[in-house]
């Protein structure tokens, strides 16, 4: 029997998140460092990856639940092999999204904010791999793909890095929903820190607490999370109300890219 370590895989059964905390416990834990996701687990690589084991694959940063081994297994299964490596987003914060994913968790997303250095990773995918984000990513309808300006995230250099693959693009998602309006503006992710942050935050459940009263509902915060996850049409009306008093996500620095996904409306 496999051993999933209670860091990466919190209140799981069998590596499989349960239902209230997949919501609550949104964006997950996730390693500072370089991993490779393999056999489901994620192996922490001191030393850095080798360049030669990302060649053929497309490096794309990862700002929420896509950090985390446990999203990564629940994406990509056990068989796959992702190396993930470590960077830093420039000049941006990780806010909430005027959105609600098809589990009940407040998705996040980047927001410009000068001065703001963030600690993400990058999720070196495959095409294979690449199609299927697009699809959990509901590219399209609730995410546009994205490719980030040249400095705009600092990765690499890897002990043996070849430079044409750390000078490739990195690409990314961006939320299509606006942003959860704060008090003073948008709403940083408190569970994903940041150095310079000039936002307000909160964690996820404290977030999910606010949209419930938006949305109007009384009562037990997880019985309205569990109605949001097993009802599309409740969902879709409790986005509606958040999305009246969000506030428009201001340019950034990256172009959209145009790209299609399969199977979209799986992931709504």
């Amino acid at each position: 029997m496999t051993v999933l370590p209670p860091r990466w895989f919190p209140d799981h059964v069998d590596g499989v998140i349960k239902p209230l905390s997949q919501a609550k416990l949104y964006p997950y834990p996730a390693p500072e460092g370089d991993f490779i996701m393999r056999d489901g687990l994620p192996h922490l690589v001191e030393e850095g990856i080798p360049a030669r084991d990302l060649k053929g694959r497309l490096p794309v940063l990862s700002v929420g639940s896509n950090r985390a081994p446990l999203q990564l297994r629940r994406k990509f299964g056990t068989d796959a092999l992702v190396p993930v490596t470590s960077c830093v987003l420039k000049d941006c914060d990780i806010v909430f999204a005027a959105a609600l994913s098809y589990y009940g968790a407040v998705p996040a997303t980047a927001c410009p904010s000068p001065g703001t250095m963030v600690r993400l990773n990058i999720a070196w995918l495959d095409p294979a791999q690449l199609r299927h984000m697009h699809d959990t990513e509901a590219l399209g309808i609730a995410y546009d793909f994205i490719c980030l300006e040249e400095g705009q995230v600092e990765h690499g250099p890897r002990p043996d890095a070849e430079d044409a693959v750390f000078a490739s693009p990195v690409y990314g998602y961006q939320s299509r929903a606006g942003l959860v309006r704060g008090q003073s503006g948008p709403v940083a992710h408190a569970d994903i820190p940041a150095t310079g942050r000039r936002f307000e935050a909160m964690n996820e459940e404290t977030m999910l607490k606010e949209v419930m009263k938006l949305d109007g509902a009384e009562g037990d915060l997880d019985a309205w999370i569990l109605r949001l996850s097993g009802e599309r049409t409740a969902r879709e009306e409790a986005a509606r109300k958040l999305a009246r008093t969000s506030l428009n996500v201001p340019e950034g620095p990256w172009h959209k890219v145009e790209a299609e996904a399969e199977n979209a409306e799986t992931y709504l």
